[in-house]
């Protein structure tokens, strides 16, 4: 009997090649293939959302094609797993492409452009149902000289690399203890990124790496992501709501926005998790150039990381900033003088 972990990692992978190269023939087919005809795909700020595969082609790619004609995918990330009773994909990477002609109101400048991606996706019987697709914008921004944030970067700016081992495609059956000690290891840190003493710190490799969102930015070091971490947990009123053990009240808007992860799993050494919004909280103090009033914010986020034996090594973050500044009065686009055309 075919491992149906195996099967929807074979499934994804043919997706993920038909634009390994060039995307310019048969990613319509691609999609409609991978994608079901009524799959609920979710998509970072400003799409938001679309329907099925037909939507998820009309909304996303074929506007891409028709800025970057050259358009291909670097997958670096690709494993499977499952939660919450539902089995997944995901994969990590960029699409690499010459701006050649605007894309949603973004002004093309001729000169090639790496689009970070992280998706996950829900199979059944080999196709994808739900989907999350997270892609840095703001970075985007940034490398064609629109940075679109009042502050400069928290962190440092660079283009994100896959894992150190390069063996971040997993498309063997790995072990399954391997598996959940990983799952385990992240659950475990995650509760502790909230504390006071700085409880993460034994869960991490002293020279680790956190690669995160544009404006975020990167950080080498258990030390360099504190320089991160403990400013931004600052910014929360202590209501914060997430699965890190922290709860809003019963009832309030806060409660009701936050859906914690959609899903959260290993496979090996790898761990991937999602989600949509995975916390909130109401902004106490300012962050990022935006000013504090108490507004309530809820934050997309997905996650992927890498342990080598006992402690976690690499962190791939996204965060969609887009929209999360949204939710406090900021509109990156209005900043840059970008009229978004969807």
């Amino acid at each position: 009997m075919i491992d149906p972990r195996q099967a929807n990692k074979a499934a994804y992978k043919k997706y993920c090649d038909t634009f390994r190269i060039n995307a310019s023939g048969g990613l319509f087919t691609a999609c409609k293939e991978f994608h079901s005809e009524n799959a609920a795909i979710h998509v970072t700020a400003p799409i938001n959302f679309v329907n099925g595969f037909a939507g998820l082609y009309e909304a996303l790619y074929k506007p891409l094609l028709y800025a970057m004609p050259d358009l291909y995918r670097r997958t670096e990330l690709l494993f499977s797993g499952n939660a919450k009773g539902g089995d997944w994909v995901t994969g990590h990477g960029h699409l690499v492409g010459t701006f050649k002609k605007d894309w949603m109101g973004i002004p093309a400048t001729g000169q090639i452009v790496f689009i970070r991606f992280g998706e996950f996706h829900r199979m059944e019987d080999g196709r994808a149902l739900e989907s999350y697709l997270f892609f840095d914008i703001i970075d985007l921004m940034r490398q064609i000289d629109r940075w679109p944030l009042p502050v400069p970067s928290v962190g440092e700016e660079f283009f994100i690399p896959g894992p150190i081992t390069c063996d971040g495609i997993v498309m063997a059956p790995q072990d399954d203890a391997e598996s959940k000690k990983s799952v385990n290891m992240v659950f475990d840190m995650l509760k502790c990124l909230y504390t006071k003493d700085e409880a993460w710190r034994p869960y991490w490799h002293e020279n680790m790496m956190w690669y995160g969102p544009a404006g975020y930015g990167s950080y080498i070091g258990i030390d360099g992501f504190a320089r991160f971490q403990m400013p931004y947990e600052s910014v929360f009123d202590p209501r914060r709501k997430g699965e890190a053990g922290l709860t809003g009240e019963p009832g309030s808007d806060l409660d009701k926005a936050v859906k914690g992860h959609f899903t959260r799993f290993a496979e090996g050494n790898y761990v991937a998790s999602g989600g949509w919004p995975s916390h909130g909280s109401y902004l106490t103090k300012d962050w990022l150039g935006v000013k504090a009033s108490g507004q309530l914010f809820a934050v997309r986020v997905a996650d992927w990381w890498r342990r080598e034996g006992d402690l976690l090594v690499e962190n791939w973050v996204f965060v969609d900033l887009i929209d999360m500044l949204l939710q406090l009065d900021y509109d990156v686009f209005e900043a840059v003088d970008i009229k978004l055309d969807l």
